[in-house]
């Protein structure tokens, strides 16, 4: 049985993660329960160093895209002629495209806005990870994105009541609020919804009156956009910036999502967790790495030391 390697369900979704979720509805699509998800918080379980990644017997697959090659190159039961008729050479682009941009709005959601991330992203990724590393594994996960969205202009944009409460506290009790600052804050809460209504007006555009993007049957390029957009509306996101314009501006896409949802994650999907033991190890491994690490530096700096002083 094929085991696919993905980031954790949460909030009545088979991942929280865009590119697990997104290979999960498009397996789910083409050959439905013939597979196991695996879930794991441990992406060094990867050739790639990242999630997900596919586990055939002796075989490791990784990234995404040579998953599906693999799939339908391999004879491991899958219907390939369902692969390839999922798939659409004139979509390669398009996939890209939805990966790269409808990935910032969920990663910007997730992880850079500073209540999302302490309130509903940290809480419930933290206690699936051993101790110690919950307490630093979360946010150096965190920190790995923080160059792409700081590229994509989507990094530095707490939100305004946070800020708000943050300078409360290093206030006097009767200084105010500067107006300047919150005009600024609003300002640039303001660029992230223009970058995302631009983002997914296209989409609007591409689906225009359609079921799906390629007629009446379902593509990859469905499954990448439904999951993506299933990550920016469902999560219970405590500043639901990019989420009420989703829902409220964007009833097609959402009901696309909601489509692709019904077709390929309504039913029960056969699950486990990582190997405990498997994941440990891993863990031990590197702790042990980082112990000798240390110890030999501060052998070296005593050394260095005593040399000094003679």
């Amino acid at each position: 049985m094929i085991e696919l390697y993905v980031w954790p369900a949460q909030w009545g979704l088979p991942s929280i993660d865009p590119a697990s979720l997104s290979l999960i509805i498009y397996m789910q699509l083409v050959q439905p329960s013939k597979f196991v998800l695996v879930e794991s918080v441990n992406p060094d379980l990867s050739p790639t160093g990242q999630l997900p990644f596919l586990k055939d017997g002796d075989e490791i697959v990784a990234p995404a895209s040579s998953i599906i090659s693999y799939l339908v190159h391999d004879k491991n039961g899958f219907d390939t002629s369902a692969l390839k008729a999922t798939f659409n050479p004139a979509d390669t682009a398009w996939l890209a495209h939805a990966e790269s941009n409808l990935g910032d709005l969920v990663l910007h959601m997730l992880y850079a806005l500073h209540t999302n991330w302490t309130e509903l992203t940290h809480a419930s990724i933290v206690y699936r990870f051993p101790v110690p590393q919950r307490y630093y594994v979360p946010h150096r996960l965190r920190q790995s994105y923080k160059r792409r969205l700081e590229g994509a202009g989507l990094w530095s944009l707490p939100g305004i009541e946070q800020d708000t409460k943050h300078l409360s506290k290093h206030r006097a009790p009767n200084e105010k609020v500067n107006p300047r600052d919150r005009f600024l804050k609003v300002f640039e809460r303001e660029k992230v919804l223009e970058k995302a209504r631009t983002t997914l007006d296209i989409y609007t555009r591409l689906l225009g009156k359609g079921t799906f993007f390629n007629g009446d049957q379902p593509s990859h390029l469905d499954a990448i956009v439904a999951a993506h957009i299933l990550l920016l509306s469902r999560p219970p996101f405590p500043d639901p910036l990019l989420q009420d314009v989703v829902n409220t501006s964007y009833p097609s896409l959402v009901a696309h999502a909601n489509r692709m949802y019904a077709r390929t994650l309504s039913a029960s999907l056969r699950t486990r967790d990582a190997a405990p033991d498997h994941e440990s190890d891993v863990w031990e491994t590197r702790l042990r790495f980082a112990f000798v690490g240390l110890t030999l530096g501060g052998i070296f700096t005593s050394l260095t030391a005593a040399i000094n002083s003679t």
